[in-house]
């Protein structure tokens, strides 16, 4: 069986070959230029950061790949879901519904207008418009797809590659959480799911909790209860609850155990829902810190920029990409200088556990591009 191929480019430029050529170039020799058919629906999934994070990828990555496919004959739009929870205080909003991320993506330079496509939340308004796809996983049985993705020919997981308490926040992550709905992203983070103190809960002169739930399974009387059969696993309720009116009847508890393990078992949901062969993954290892374009700022950087990746396989794209940061030489100046070595070693859940499950695999070519 032949290897699975990497396509690697690194970050010395000119004039004539600058990163969006690179990108090009990888987008080319990952033979997209022909797979893309006239009429192909093809989604762009990237992260559009918070407001106030300066390390998220530019706005003309984006674009650039835009303007490739748009070539190719596809119709490209661009793509993310919603944030885990409702509601939130920081400037400009968060990412917790559809018009609340695109009114702060606009302030991050992506519109219709920077890009050339529309931007799509995938997962709808609230973060809940998914199908269930079923997996064996040793933690999860159960992924749900946001329905935008269910309708494409084609998808580019552009991604960028920097680090997260987990180690390397790559494109796994990129599948595993950016790519599921707001229940995924739950199984994630708080594992024990949705819980309920009923004493705690104000009763029906409150109610504030069933404003925001999607599917309206809550019910209040002098307590709290959930129509579980209905409930989207979408953490809206404790959010309010605990987060806004301070009952904490209704709770979630980001414990992030075993978070490699499933953010993997995630990513597989999402590549089977609709075939593997229909994904195609673009790292680019740039602007380096220890944190997730999730945050409302940008951390200082760990290491030089090192290139663009590119892949058919997200298990070998992240262990070639994680493979080639270690080589590279700190910023003895970033506060999280001390713990490099230790988020590289903790990547290794997500390849171990990716090959295990037979997302992808660590048997790859790294092949070098230039002009």
């Amino acid at each position: 069986m032949a290897r699975t191929d990497v396509f690697f480019t690194d970050r010395k430029t000119e004039s004539s070959y600058n990163m969006l050529d690179k990108l090009e170039h990888v987008f080319t020799e990952l033979g997209l230029d022909k797979v893309i058919q006239s009429g192909n629906k093809v989604m762009i999934k990237t992260h559009m950061g918070l407001h106030g994070n300066t390390n998220h990828l530019r706005p003309v990555y984006v674009s650039k790949l835009v303007d490739l496919v748009k070539s190719a004959g596809g119709i490209p739009f661009v793509s993310d879901t919603c944030s885990l929870g409702y509601g939130n205080a920081r400037p400009y909003g968060g990412r917790t519904t559809a018009p609340e991320y695109l009114a702060r993506a606009i302030k991050n330079g992506f519109s219709q207008g920077t890009l050339g496509a529309p931007i799509v939340i995938a997962d709808g308004y609230w973060g809940c418009d998914t199908h269930n796809v079923s997996i064996d996983g040793k933690h999860i049985k159960s992924v749900p797809i946001p329905a935008a993705l269910l309708d494409c020919d084609v998808v580019l997981v552009l991604t960028h590659s920097k680090f997260h308490h987990t180690g390397l926040a790559s494109t796994l992550k990129n599948l595993g959480v950016g790519l599921v709905g707001k229940g995924g992203k739950l199984a994630v983070h708080c594992p024990t799911g949705i819980e309920i103190e009923a004493d705690k809960c104000l009763g029906s002169d409150c109610s504030k909790c069933i404003d925001v739930c999607p599917t309206r399974c809550i019910t209040i009387t002098d307590t709290v209860s959930i129509d579980w059969d209905h409930c989207k696993q979408c953490g809206h309720c404790a959010s309010i609850c605990s987060g806004v009116v301070k009952a904490g009847a209704i709770k979630m508890t980001w414990s992030g155990k075993d978070m490699g393990e499933r953010i993997v078992e995630n990513a597989l949901g999402v590549v089977n829902s609709i075939g593997s062969e229909k994904f195609y993954y673009f790292n680019l290892a740039i602007d380096i810190s220890d944190m997730c374009d999730c945050v409302c700022y940008g951390a200082p950087l760990l290491m030089h920029d090192v290139g663009i990746f590119g892949s058919t396989d997200p298990v070998a794209i992240d262990h070639a990409t994680r493979e080639a940061m270690t080589e590279m030489h700190p910023n003895r100046d970033s506060p999280a200088v001390e713990k490099l070595n230790e988020l590289l070693t903790k990547s290794d859940v997500f390849f171990d556990h990716g090959v295990s499950i037979g997302l992808g695999t660590k048997d790859y070519e790294l092949k070098l591009l230039k002009r």
